[in-house]
């Protein structure tokens, strides 16, 4: 029966974040910095215009681009926030980030085209390429320059193949936040080159150090841009599935035929959530945000006291991706090591995250305080051990050649 599956499913090899917390079973006390899902409430406001929702009877399909009121309201934050001329048959409601990504991929690849991917990479956009029948190809984030994308490497791995360059930005898994002149060197890039550009800002919010900078700030690549944004992340609302893309109107066409093929239109309920989160009142947002940078410095504060860890100080985003191969093993026993040894299950940067994810672990600081207090007490504990019996075996080893 295997031969009776399609290639581009069977190629798909890559495991599911979720799939490492398998790992921490039948281990009691467990802190799981696994997967990026804020552990926070969503919005009081949010959950009202739910329930308010569905007592109000929209419970039915809507239009498959989604309903006029929310691609209205997206439309308007854009035109407010940089002086666009956007309307609501510029956006298209999607079923989360992740169908936008697809109904991208899908509606501009084609079979044998390749897709650009900063490494280390977010392993979602390799899934879609795949189903698409593309190629990957990746670009160095450099860490050793706080995983600036490599402009240079870009440029260079352009070829008459290249048809899409996707970016996330602020970046899971580094948590790096592209500043304006990189995102300027990107979009010249862009114009000179026959691409598309997906970028995905579902970050957005989540900017620490410095200001966030939209892609959608250079209008002279508009036509080229398909924009990805949703309401998992800010809002709380990873479990409402519901996201949007940005883009020129026929653009926008193509994409809704993809989404009419994977979900019909998004769900009724989730729509009207998200109108009262985009029109509702800022203080949750900020709040939400203030909490997690608080954490961002308590992990920062926490795993610099460990010997062997070494990191770039992520300014974006709720990750961070330190550096393990002081250790000098890989990424996944490490993080099964952690798991035995210290209840604490993070996410292997290979091959999760790319060939620049070997030698790195990532972080997700979704979890309070204390929690990131304790993890970061019981990780300096584990490796310190780890590293007393890497001298006991290096001496034991010394003696006998000795002897």
């Amino acid at each position: 029966m295997k031969n009776m599956y399609s290639e581009r499913v069977t190629a798909m090899k890559f495991p599911s974040l979720y799939a490492i917390a398998e790992l921490a079973k039948g281990y009691r006390d467990v802190i799981f910095l696994n997967v990026g899902s804020p552990d926070i409430r969503t919005p009081e406001h949010i959950i009202n215009a739910t329930k308010r929702a569905l007592d109000e009877g929209y419970t039915r399909y809507t239009n498959l681009e989604g309903i006029r009121e929310l691609r209205d309201a997206i439309a308007r934050k854009y035109n407010e926030k940089y002086g666009l001329d956007l309307n609501h048959k510029n956006v298209l409601i999607t079923v989360g980030v992740t169908q936008g990504i697809f109904a991208s991929i899908m509606s501009y690849l084609r079979p044998g085209e390749k897709v650009l991917v900063p490494d280390p990479w977010y392993p979602g956009y390799l899934r879609s390429t795949i189903l698409a029948g593309g190629e990957v190809v990746t670009v160095r984030q450099i860490e050793e320059k706080n995983y600036n994308l490599d402009l240079d490497e870009l440029n260079e791995k352009i070829d008459n193949k290249t048809k899409i360059l996707i970016l996330i930005n602020p970046n899971n898994p580094t948590g790096a936040v592209y500043d304006y002149k990189t995102l300027k060197g990107i979009a010249e890039i862009v114009s000179d080159n026959k691409i598309i550009l997906v970028s995905d800002e579902i970050y957005e919010e989540f900017t620490y150090v410095g200001k966030f900078h939209s892609i959608l700030e250079f209008p002279e690549i508009l036509d080229k841009v398909v924009l990805i944004n949703g309401f998992s992340k800010a809002y709380a609302m990873t479990g409402f599935r519901i996201g949007y893309a940005i883009s020129t109107e026929e653009s926008i066409k193509q994409l809704a035929k993809v989404t009419l093929a994977t979900g019909l239109c998004p769900v009724s309920i989730s729509q009207y959530a998200a109108l009262a989160a985009i029109e509702g009142p800022r203080e949750p947002i900020r709040e939400i945000i203030k909490i997690f940078d608080r954490r961002r410095r308590e992990i920062v504060a926490g795993l610099s006291k460990i010997r062997g860890i070494n990191f770039v100080i992520p300014k974006g985003a709720f990750y961070i991706f330190p550096n393990i191969s002081f250790y000098g093993i890989e990424s996944i026993d490490l993080v099964k090591y952690l798991v035995k040894e210290a209840r604490v299950v993070a996410a292997p940067g290979y091959p999760f995250f790319g060939p620049s994810g070997k030698g790195h672990i990532r972080i997700a600081y979704t979890v309070d305080i204390e929690q990131i207090k304790e993890a970061c007490r019981r990780i300096k504990e584990a490796l310190e051990k780890l590293i007393e019996c890497e001298n006991q075996s290096k001496n034991s080893k010394y003696k006998t050649e000795s002897n």
